[in-house]
């Protein structure tokens, strides 16, 4: 029997178009704004969203990933639309990210931090790995971080939607959207061996594969 090598964070990370794929609705939508007004950009936003979408599913990418991003886009042009502020599209994108923070550190404190399952299925591990509490100190700590990256997002979108600054929510959302993900990523795939090492924890085993 041969183990699996767990995978890096790069092998999880590379479609080449997230960055795209993320950051093009928002842009087109501020960028239509300010030539056509909020309607229209509302709409060009929800276009960009389906040619994305078809774009995706014809890439064979899950259709739920597909079809979710084109309800996050279609609830943010409705409230772009409804509150006719331009800095209305980026309300949804600010709660999603507010709620992530509020879940992961939540997950800490109930000493079931959320950090502990995702990498117990990044690495593959057997299963009782996650019991351990030198396991569970260490994704504590992971988690955390991850809570932190959402907190700062939310904060950010919170203070440039009350300044009414749509340009700088659209920097803002590639600017703190893959870049930080990706470095923060590799920083917990790095952590995570080093740290369980100098606890003297068990490492993440993989499972071996059939034979």
């Amino acid at each position: 029997m041969n183990e699996r090598e767990p995978p890096s964070p790069l092998d999880l990370l590379r479609d080449k178009r997230a960055v795209v794929d993320t950051g093009l609705g928002p842009v087109a939508f501020v960028i239509v704004y300010a030539i056509a007004g909020v309607n229209v950009a509302a709409g060009v936003a929800v276009g960009v969203s389906v040619v994305l979408m078809i774009e995706r599913l014809l890439r064979g990418r899950s259709a739920i990933n597909a079809i979710g991003g084109l309800l996050g886009t279609g609830i943010a042009a409705f409230i772009a639309v409804k509150t006719g502020r331009p800095e209305g599209y980026f309300v949804p994108r600010m709660l999603y990210q507010l709620a992530l923070a509020v879940a992961f550190s939540g997950s800490v404190l109930i000493r079931r931090p959320i950090g502990l399952y995702i990498g117990a299925a990044v690495f593959r591990a057997e299963p009782g790995w996650t019991s351990d509490p030198r396991v569970k100190r260490v994704f504590s700590i992971v988690t955390l971080w991850w809570a932190g990256l959402f907190a700062l997002r939310a904060a950010v979108y919170a203070v440039l939607i009350a300044a009414e600054k749509p340009g700088g929510l659209a920097a803002a959302s590639i600017a703190i959207g893959w870049p930080p993900f990706i470095a923060l990523a590799w920083a917990s795939y790095r952590y995570v061996p080093w740290r369980l090492e100098r606890l003297g924890a068990p490492p993440p085993k993989p499972e071996t594969a059939a034979p």
